[in-house]
């Protein structure tokens, strides 16, 4: 029988199982009548009644004869469930006291392939509860729109960058709306910083075999952050002295970046990202 082993499951013994069944089929009855009904020894019916009653899936009425009667089993399950989630409380709890925290620290781990990275920012942007940096690109911000539209709907900041326009109007956002980005910018790493507890990174293009990383190194994360607000400010500071003015266009954004760089008495030839 199904429910039978299933009782079993939950932590009865065979014969428990059998007498816990018949009584809900039939109730009250005599130690006598759940032994012949249930298929149980009239030697052993009594102690298994006794440990049913401990276990507080039967009452007992007393009497001559005594007899006994099952709970409700509503009542039953509630209380397997509530001990059940009990115990797993504290299992996690004492889980929890032998991770160290500082140990994981130290551990970067590798995404392997654009569907890994993709995952592990779908399940990042779900637990966050507070803030979010990212630099992404429209393909893959499109991939995770609905887990970023969900974490802003529940109260989470949104900080994002972006080459491209973004599929949303939601969030912070600090955009170049280049038309061309994602031709001409081999490269889309996309980088995300969760409630400054998780850094992941990774490689939007498939054509480029790069393994992405997640980890909690606070080093790390503080340089993501980093980058990301350089890359910021610097839009920012384009935007507010009128150098982005018609700008639409991947070539359009590096003449005017190599132009302020020029008034501002920088070296040109410095690299403005990693690919170049």
């Amino acid at each position: 029988m199904k429910e039978a082993r299933l009782l079993e499951e939950m932590g009865l013994s065979q014969n428990e199982a059998k007498c816990f069944i018949a009584l809900l089929k039939k109730s009250p009855m005599t130690g006598y009548e759940v032994a012949k009904t249930a298929n149980v020894t009239r030697t052993m019916v009594y102690d298994v009644l006794k440990r049913l009653e401990r276990k507080k899936c039967v009452q007992v009425i007393e009497g001559s004869p005594k007899r006994y009667a099952a709970v409700d089993y509503k009542d039953f399950v509630r209380a397997a469930r509530e001990e059940c989630s009990g115990k797993l409380d504290a299992l996690e709890k004492e889980l929890e006291s032998l991770t160290s925290a500082s140990h994981r620290e130290n551990f970067v781990f590798n995404l392997s392939g654009k569907a890994d990275m993709i995952s592990a920012f779908k399940k990042a942007i779900d637990q966050t509860r507070e803030v979010i940096y990212l630099s992404t690109w429209a393909q893959e911000a499109r991939l995770i729109a609905e887990q970023l539209k969900a974490a802003h709907q529940r109260g989470v900041k949104l900080y994002i960058f972006s080459f491209c326009k973004l599929p949303f109007d939601f969030g912070v956002q600090y955009t170049y709306d280049l038309e061309d980005a994602h031709r001409k910018f081999p490269n889309r790493r996309i980088t995300g910083v969760f409630d400054r507890q998780l850094l992941i990174m990774g490689e939007g293009n498939e054509s480029i075999e790069e393994i992405g990383i997640s980890t909690e190194n606070p080093m790390l994360m503080e340089m993501a952050i980093d980058q990301m607000l350089m890359d910021l400010i610097l839009h920012r500071t384009l935007s507010h002295f009128g150098y982005l003015e018609g700008v639409s266009r991947v070539s359009d954004y590096t003449c005017e970046v190599d132009r302020f760089f020029t008034d501002i008495a920088m070296y040109t030839d410095i690299p403005k990202r990693l690919d170049e």
